[in-house]
Formats: structure tokens, sequence, C-alpha cells
């Protein structure tokens, strides 16, 4: 069994969907919108944010460990049919322009004499089968319709038919070392007498919601890279502008310092050329009435006169909104 397809499933996390999110794409079906629960996903889907490494559980190890050894057993028990390992089907039928289809069965069987194309899902849980099933009824549906693809093929009488290798995991303590108990395992057949959501229904409206998804945050905060790309090249223009602008204000003001205090030594007052009439400005102090204080004081003193005060000198008045640049300080080296 090769464990690099971890490594392929990571990879069409970005332009598709499978059976890991046949949850969503039942939902989606159903309510004949896109929730924004799904947003997340979608945007991984069309490229907009990087895609979140999953952190590997204890239990998820056991899972791959147990699908190793069900996947070695299976096929030194039957070595004349062809098996395969999590092989990536791609649906042509389902799949649209912004989003694929596609899916990952953990175990594929291809029997040539009974021309039947067995598709294994393999879960490690603490569930019944038939508590199992129903918890993955829909990826099961997704990896079954697929098949129904592939088959055909294969050959027009290719039958498919997809079993579930349930591994009871009750009473094992999983933080122990692995150990593989063949007597825990049973396989059962997983049969559909109707579809368990509408998929093409599902595509469309996830392929149509894509074409103008082209932005995602999961707060108010968003990341520059993330920008619609429109939006981001103008952006990167115009800051690189303020930068310029910024750093040519610093050397302006520098300049002033200097000049100020060489005006002030040569006890100079101003300097005129045709472009400039420079004057000496010199410190000097000021007298004004602070309100605010005023009003903290009376405020402690009169509360209640203070917030009548307030109320009859208030002045409202609208400011349009606006966008607010800072430059953030960098360390020099």
């Amino acid at each position: 069994m090769d464990y690099d397809y971890k490594d392929g499933i990571r990879a069409t996390r970005k332009g598709c969907l499978g059976g890991s999110d046949a949850k969503m794409m039942a939902q989606i079906s159903l309510l004949g919108e896109v929730p924004k629960s799904a947003y997340k996903r979608l945007a991984i889907v069309k490229g907009l944010i990087d895609y979140d490494e999953i952190p590997t559980t204890r239990a998820m190890a056991f899972g791959d460990f147990v699908e190793n050894e069900i996947y070695k057993l299976l096929v030194m028990n039957d070595g004349e049919s062809e098996w395969e390992s999590n092989p990536l089907w791609v649906s042509k039928k389902y799949s649209k322009k912004n989003v694929s289809l596609i899916c990952h069965p953990d175990i594929v069987r291809y029997d040539g004499d009974s021309q039947t194309l067995y598709v294994y899902e393999c879960k490690a849980t603490q569930e019944t089968p038939e508590e199992t099933k129903q918890t993955y009824r829909s990826q099961i549906f997704i990896e079954r319709v697929i098949a129904q693809e592939i088959a055909q093929g294969i050959g027009k009488k290719v039958h498919v038919k997809n079993l579930l290798v349930h591994y009871d995991t009750r009473g094992l303590d999983l933080e122990k070392e692995f150990e593989f108990d063949a007597s825990r395992l049973s396989i059962h057949e997983v049969r559909f007498q109707s579809h368990v959501f509408d998929i093409e229904k599902a595509m469309m409206i996830i392929d149509d919601f894509l074409e103008g998804f082209d932005m995602y945050s999961e707060d108010d905060e968003i990341e520059s890279k993330y920008l619609p790309e429109r939006v981001r090249q103008e952006f990167d223009t115009v800051t690189n502008m303020i930068v310029e602008i910024k750093e040519r204000e610093q050397r302006v003001n520098e300049f002033k310092d200097k000049l100020y205090a060489f005006m002030v030594e040569k006890n100079i007052k101003s300097i005129k050329n045709d472009t400039w009439n420079i004057t000496r400005v010199d410190a000097t102090e000021t007298i004004s009435f602070d309100s605010k204080r005023f009003l903290d004081d009376y405020a402690r003193k009169y509360p209640r006169k203070a917030k009548k005060l307030v109320m009859d000198y208030e002045k409202r008045s609208k400011r349009k909104g606006y966008v607010n640049i800072k430059l953030k300080n960098k360390e020099k080296d």
C-alpha cells in the first residue's frame, strides 16, 4: 500500500471536491444555495486561501495503519484480481468549469471473471457497522457514482459493488503500540435504493457560486495577498507610491530641522529665491481655553448639570468614510 496517496489527496484540495465534502454537497443540494459554513472550503477550492493542514491525531494514524493491514490481508487472500490502493478517480460527468468532482476510494478490486468492480471504504470506529454506513453514506454514494463511470470505461457489463470494511475499535487503547486483530474486521455491502442527494444540482450551484467568488476572510481583516487580482495589482502600485511619498516627506522634514538649526546659528530670518520664500518661525508659547479639562472637572462636581449642558450644546455631524493607510515600522538592517 502506498502511503504517499495522502500527498495526492492534499494536492486535490484545490480545484476539486471529493468524498470528504459529501455532507457539504448534500446540504447545498438540499438548500439550493451555498451556506456560509461552506465558504472556507470553497475558498480553498478556488485558491483564494491556502489549505490548512489537518493535524494527524492518534486515531487517524491508527486508521491509516488498519487500512494498510486490511489491504495486505485482502491482496494476500486473493492474488488473482486487480487490486489498487487509493486511486484518484475524476468524474467527467459531474466536473464543472470551476470545480472537479473526484474521489480516492481506499481500496479497489476488479474481478474480471465476474466483471465486478469492488470499491472498499475502510473505517476504524467505535460505531456499529450500521451506524457507520449511515455516517458515511454520502461519501460512499459519491464513490459509487464515480465508480459507475469508471466501470463503463472498462466495459458496459461491469457491475459496481460498494463494501464497507468495518474495524471495531471499542475497548482499544490507541495510545499503545498499534496491533491488528483480524477478528475485529467485518465486511458489509452498502446498497442504494435511490440517490442520497442530487450531485448534479450541488455541483451546478457550487460552480455558479465559484464563478463570482473572488475574496474570502474569516473576519473583518484580510491579508493583501488574498485580495482579488485586479484590486491587488492596484493596491500594490498605490502602496509603493505611498512608501515613496513617506520616505520623501521624512527627508524633507529632516532637511527642515537642519535648515532651522542653521538659520538660528547664523541669525538668518528668511531665505528667498525665485521659487521659495523660507521664513524662520521661532518657538512660542500660546494660552488657550482647555474645554475638555473644564467639562471633566465640571462633571465631577456637578454630574447632572454637566450632562444637561452637554445635551443642550450637542452637535452632530456626518463624516465621510475613508481609508486610513499606515506604514508599519520596520527595523533597519
